[in-house]
């Protein structure tokens, strides 16, 4: 409807007709309750089938039970402002079934991307096949388009809202290929048909979870919603869902399901959706492709948007940043469908790291890795300073910055920072990596910050920061996100990275000349600074 600009002029016709009778809220079910009335009225015929023109007491009952039927209240309890609007729209060019569908309430409303779509179009097949959307209101930009390009395909759609399958069922009256049903894919059963390909995405970013007593593996019904229409799949059968970022490194009952897929089913595709394509959410996600077919690999891919920001700019298309596979074994042995951890292990940079004769080993021998400590309340004139993310600059801390808590020294022991520990923030937008200087008071880290501290003399934790600001060593802690739209780096996963560990004698000299060099560095920034000051002030003061 957006690339068309009579539809969208005709739509809002009746949006501004029905303006101050109803709130925004309700301008879709009133608006659906309008055009069912008008097609009726067009069809009425008399006692010898001619057309017959409703007079307005049979007008108004036939509006009041069309509300009844798309189970809403009605929506004019004035009759006169009914009459008058009803008298008002009957001027204008019909409004769609699909408009209405589309136009919704955008605030409140999930739609799925134009552009995932035709990322997700892609499993149809020539001929026939067995197609299921479920919840396929949120696919209302392309509904008819799918159905009308795949013509040879039958259609199951389905919604759990009473209101979008009257809609969906009006849309779909006229073609015996669509199928339109009311009901909760969440549900063991919600059908006994099984399907060559279903399109999903399901609700995910939601607190509520199913009961304790569940029959399923997860109580999270985005993943129940995975789980359950995998179950409805034909032989060679596909399902294409949208899942959040959870699904590729959960533990517990979410890794339970991922061993399950992986055991019963083949993944032919795991692909990194960029984030901030969808309108009400920023949860990361990720589209994965499951099918009960053979397949020996897994197709990874990384998509980024056509756009900075889709979410304000809009996404015309999905562009393939990285494209690769893996073994479906190789998959399983993982663990995990870390995205990043794959395609880094298949990097250039990668590659050629594992093949030096460097040598190597887990952070987690050479160092201990914690959080820091939740501060709930804070003092101005506190003992202890507190290094915040705000305070990790790209080479320092900023300790002129820091917040102060009033704690008695020993109950925050454990937390005490060293002189020589590596900082890192957990959370945020952006990596920084900041070596720790002793202050004259103690100091502790919060607890968004993840500290590194080396436990013996084999590490130089400069050396260590100057790795980790390297494009390799940047890779290696993108890999170990636990894949949300806001960065958020598991402190225990750091223990596995493996780093490059030369001889101290090396990561001294090499710490040494990035510290001297770090000096002159500022020395020179400090100077162009100043002169640049001196200059702007001598030429002002000419003016």
């Amino acid at each position: 409807m957006r690339g068309n600009k009579s539809r969208i002029d005709r739509l809002y016709s009746f949006f501004n007709a029905v303006r101050g009778n109803n709130t925004p809220s309700e301008y879709e079910s009133v608006l659906a309750v309008l055009k069912k009335t008008m097609d009726l009225q067009l069809m009425a015929v008399d006692e010898n089938f001619n057309p017959h023109e409703l007079n307005d007491e049979e007008l108004y009952e036939l509006m009041r039970n069309v509300a009844d039927e798309f189970g809403i209240a009605n929506p004019f309890s004035n009759r006169e402002r009914f009459f008058d609007i009803y008298r008002t729209l009957r001027n204008f060019e019909e409004v769609t079934w699909t408009d209405i569908l589309e136009y919704g309430d955008r605030r409140a409303k999930f739609r799925v991307p134009e552009a995932l779509v035709a990322e997700m179009e892609k499993n149809f097949i020539e001929g026939f096949q067995e197609v299921l959307i479920p919840e396929a209101e949120k696919f209302s930009p392309c509904l008819e388009q799918l159905v009308e390009a795949y013509s040879d395909s039958h259609f199951t759609l389905t919604t759990m809202d009473n209101l979008y399958y009257k809609i969906l069922a009006e849309m779909f009256s006229d073609n015996e290929m669509v199928d339109v049903k009311q009901t909760n894919i969440y549900e063991y059963e919600f059908t006994s048909e099984k399907f060559d390909l279903i399109l999903a995405v399901p609700v995910f970013g939601v607190r509520d979870k199913a009961d304790e007593d569940s029959t399923f593996i997860c109580r999270e019904y985005d993943m129940i919603a995975a789980e359950n229409l995998a179950l409805h799949l034909r032989s060679d059968g596909i399902l294409s869902i949208v899942l959040p970022a959870k699904i590729t490194f959960g533990g517990g009952r979410v890794k339970e399901l991922r061993e399950f897929l992986q055991s019963m089913y083949c993944i032919k595709e795991i692909a990194d959706l960029p984030s901030g394509i969808f309108e009400n959410t920023g949860v990361k996600t990720y589209l994965i492709t499951i099918t009960t077919g053979r397949t020996d690999e897994v197709t990874i891919k990384r998509y980024a948007a056509d756009t900075e920001n889709p979410r304000k700019d809009g996404l015309s298309r999905l562009i393939v940043q990285d494209d690769t596979f893996v073994l479906e074994d190789e998959l399983a042995d993982m663990g995990d469908w870390n995205v990043d951890r794959i395609i880094e292990s298949q990097d250039e940079e990668w590659i050629k790291f594992q093949e030096s004769n460097v040598k190597k080993q887990e952070l987690g021998t050479v160092a201990s890795i914690f959080r820091g400590k939740a501060v709930n309340r804070k003092f101005p004139n506190g003992s202890i300073g507190v290094v915040n993310i705000s305070n990790i600059g790209e080479f320092e801390i900023d300790y002129t910055g820091l917040d102060y808590i009033d704690e008695e020294e020993r109950k925050v022991t454990n937390y005490l920072l060293q002189d020589g520990d590596l900082l890192i923030p957990a959370r945020g937008t952006a990596i920084r990596v900041a070596v720790f200087k002793e202050q004259a008071y103690p100091c502790i880290a919060s607890s968004n910050v993840i500290v590194i501290r080396a436990i013996d003399e084999s590490l130089s934790t400069t050396y260590l920061k100057l790795f980790f600001d390297s494009p390799l060593g940047r890779k290696m802690l993108v890999t170990r996100q636990q894949g949300t739209a806001v960065m958020n780096i598991s402190y225990k996963e750091l223990n596995n990275i493996e780093i490059p560990l030369p001889s101290m004698e090396e990561q001294k000299a090499i710490a040494d000349e990035y510290t001297r060099e770090l000096e002159v560095y500022k020395k020179a920034i400090q100077e162009a600074e100043s002169r640049w000051s001196s200059t702007l002030a001598a030429l002002q003061s000419r003016i």
